[in-house]
């Protein structure tokens, strides 16, 4: 009877030693008694789902998932609200939320990955409402003061490094949590990342080989240090080509300020189809044809077009705000010398609107191509 005893006693340590590493997510849902609620583990390209529970009369739900390491995970109901987490073996998430506003209105215990998940997504989502605040009191008041726009300028461009420097101070400050890792990727709108910058490919490349050392086995790991190592060489590549090519480019460079400050080259786009547009604000036609732009970048921007716009308005202030108002997304720089531009000159623009299309080997097909034939052209090209 004890041989017996104690090797069944045996076969339980046996299994609970081979027992998966995982965690529980236990939770209250307010506002839904009834129904499922779903956990996704978020990979970098898909998205696999994980586990269910169907949600008991009380509101309280219980999930599971088996993991050795920290991943990010999806919590939902099915549709398209999500709530983030970043949850571990050791974790014990308690987590409790509401039907409505269901992504926002929630708090958590028990897992701070998935707290500062919610830290980074509550501040950004302060700083989107801030743009788009400035944003809607501009469109709505287009003839508000040169004075009154420049002070809600300052506020937009304010808003934004504000958001960038809580951003690095997080990512610094939690150099071994893998939510420095979705720091790094958060963006401002669909095409904006907080991250933006060529100096911050360094942030992405330290934070990637520090959190190799922690989580080698991590996918999310993986691809940052992959992407960093690329966007470094692509970067290096452009300065050393320009640096060679000079001024032997197929077609004349131009390197000019956005309305953030930062020079962006039109050579730093070799190998892109690129439609090289040349505008200004207090141009009619040009501000008409950015919605024939928008159509164009929107369509085929995916594919691999860019578009790489010159204003040639002499005021600032006046070109920041219809970047705005046009709602334009594309890279959108300013030679505030015209008319005495040389750029103008470089290019024999005599006319606006004016654009030139130009191929994969950085050279000039077709300048003003007929707008019924530009979207063909642009296919061909691509």
């Amino acid at each position: 009877m004890n041989k017996v005893f104690a090797l069944i006693s045996f076969l339980i340590l046996i299994l609970g030693c081979t027992r998966k590493p995982g965690f529980e997510l236990r939770g209250t849902v307010a506002g839904a008694p009834t129904g499922w609620i779903y956990l996704d583990e978020q990979g970098i390209t898909s998205i696999k789902a994980v586990d269910s529970a169907e949600i008991k009369n009380d509101g309280s739900f219980l999930l599971s998932a088996f993991t050795d390491y920290p991943k990010f995970y999806n919590l939902h109901l099915g549709n398209q609200e999500i709530i983030p987490l970043l949850v571990g073996p050791e974790d014990e998430p308690v987590i409790q939320c509401h039907t409505v506003n269901f992504s926002r209105n929630y708090s958590i215990e028990g897992s701070e990955g998935s707290l500062q998940l919610k830290q980074l997504n509550d501040r950004l989502v302060g700083t989107i409402h801030k743009l788009d605040s400035i944003h809607r009191l501009i469109e709505k008041n287009p003839d508000i003061s040169d004075r009154e726009y420049q002070l809600l300028n300052e506020q937009f461009i304010k808003a934004i490094e504000d958001q960038r420097s809580f951003s690095i101070k997080f990512v610094l400050e939690h150099p071994n949590s893998l939510a420095s890792l979705y720091a790094l990727y958060q963006k401002l709108d669909d095409e904006t990342f907080v991250f933006y910058k060529n100096r911050d490919i360094q942030l992405l490349k330290i934070t990637g080989l520090a959190l190799d050392t922690i989580y080698p086995q991590s996918a999310h790991v993986k691809a940052l240090v992959t992407n960093a190592s690329s966007l470094e060489q692509r970067l290096r590549n452009v300065r050393f080509q320009q640096m060679v090519d000079g001024a032997e480019s197929h077609i004349p460079d131009i390197s000019l300020p956005d309305r953030f400050g930062d020079t962006i080259s039109l050579s730093s786009l070799k190998g892109k189809v690129i439609l090289l547009s040349f505008w200004a604000s207090w141009d009619k036609a040009s501000s008409d044809f950015n919605y024939t732009l928008q159509e164009i970048y929107d369509k085929y921007h995916s594919k691999g077009l860019e578009i790489f716009q010159v204003s040639f308005d002499t005021d600032r202030n006046l070109w920041s705000r219809n970047i705005i108002l046009d709602r334009i997304t594309w890279i959108n720089v300013s030679d505030l010398s015209y008319p005495n531009s040389i750029v103008a000159g470089m290019y024999n623009i005599t006319e606006l609107p004016t654009i030139f299309l130009i191929d994969r080997n950085h050279e000039i097909v077709q300048k003003n191509p007929p707008v019924a034939d530009l979207a063909s052209r642009i296919e061909e090209l691509l």
